[in-house]
């Protein structure tokens, strides 16, 4: 449900920009938008709302609904003492929050109900909650400790991860072996494992989706953002294009996929950690899509010819287009690559991995901030006539 920083951000992924999927892609439309945490997160369903009257009125007023938990909750400020801010979303704000018994420290997302402007919101965020509940007790899935509503926001109380995104941790070491990828790897894939076994499709896994509970070396890996998350039954098939660029797997633009797609995004990132770059690349979305759809991987340039083979086997089963033939998340975790104690040498990989890394983490940040501008601007595009004007 958005953008991340140091703790979950409350933003339910939806901006206001549109891309443009590739034109000569027959069996998706041009208009159809990419729906997750980055500048693609748009509702599916804005055309809908511009020719209905009943949306364009709550556009501006927001959806009326008596409750989004659908039940009585105590009031959040009885319970803990609320913080400073650690993030902002378009649809809310990340606080610190100090449980008051206690002295226990979590984050607190609030979700501005003003701004659930449909029932398809208001289901998202009764989803989200649900499965954060349906997941809990992995200890790489963020936490959830309570959820909480009054007349202005719902509030959702959960782990408060202070050590920091995937990548950043991985820039500051300064060094990085093959093992270390691999270790990364066997976790992220074990969170979609789990949750491909309890019926639950993550549907934007990504980099940012994955912080540190802690400063501390030894700290936990945590999984965070369920806001896309869907429950599925066995075979079902989704036809919703979301997700974010670099890691939407190619059955997704093409409006059929299911639990596969989650397989393909821990692919991506599993690319990014051994090489420092996406292995699809474009300096425009619409780019990126065709390159997802049509590009071939790379595995000739540096640092790849110094990558183990066993390392190579396993991104090209991950990244396989045809879903029927890509491996399942229990198979990625029973490659030699990935399993414990496996065949991942462990000798730093090249100095140049870590460099790439750094600019194409930095490049996502600076996109993210370009984002926030431009919905500014646009939310506030008449008090800034009013101020230019003077």
């Amino acid at each position: 449900m958005g953008n991340k920083s140091v703790t979950p951000n409350p933003g339910i992924g939806r901006a206001d920009d549109k891309p443009t999927l590739p034109p000569d892609s027959s069996s998706h439309k041009a208009s159809d938008p990419v729906k997750g945490g980055s500048a693609v997160d748009t509702a599916a369903s804005s055309n809908d709302q511009r020719k209905n009257p009943y949306m364009k009125r709550a556009l501006s007023a927001g959806l009326l609904t008596d409750s989004v938990l659908q039940r009585q909750t105590e009031k959040l400020k009885d319970i803990y003492n609320i913080g400073k801010k650690l993030g902002q979303g378009q649809f809310g704000t990340t606080y610190l929050c100090t449980e008051k018994a206690t002295g226990d420290v979590y984050a607190c997302k609030s979700i501005s109900k003003r701004k659930l402007l449909t029932e398809e919101d208001v289901e998202d965020v009764r989803r989200e909650i649900r499965i954060m509940h349906h997941l809990a007790g992995h200890p790489n899935v963020i936490s959830i400790t309570g959820a909480y509503e009054d007349a202005v926001s719902v509030h959702v109380v959960m782990e408060c991860c202070a050590g920091g995104e995937l990548f950043d941790r991985i820039i500051r070491r300064g060094h990085y072996s093959e093992k270390a990828a691999a270790d990364l790897a066997r976790v992220i894939v074990s969170v979609v494992e789990t949750c491909h076994s309890l019926g639950v499709m993550h549907r934007d896994l990504k980099p940012e989706n994955f912080l540190f509970l802690s400063q501390k070396e030894e700290s936990s890996l945590k999984t965070i953002d369920f806001g896309l998350s869907m429950f599925f039954k066995p075979g079902e098939i989704f036809t919703d294009v979301v997700g974010s660029p670099y890691y939407v797997a190619p059955e997704v633009l093409r409006k059929r996929y299911s639990t596969e797609a989650d397989v393909w995004s821990a692919g991506v990132i599993i690319y990014i950690l051994l090489s420092g770059i996406p292995p699809f690349w474009d300096e425009s979305e619409q780019g990126i899509f065709e390159q997802v759809l049509k590009g071939e991987l790379d595995f000739s340039t540096d640092p790849w010819p110094s990558i183990s083979e066993s390392a190579k086997d396993l991104v090209k089963k991950m990244l396989v287009r045809d879903p029927k033939k890509r491996l399942t998340a229990h198979e990625v975790l029973c490659h030699p690559w990935v399993c414990v104690d496996g065949v991942a040498p462990d000798k730093p990989l090249d100095s140049a991995v870590l460099t790439r890394l750094k600019q194409f983490s930095a490049m996502n940040k600076f996109k993210k901030l370009a984002l926030r501008v431009r919905l500014y601007f646009k939310s506030s595009s008449y008090k800034l006539y009013l101020t230019l004007s003077k």
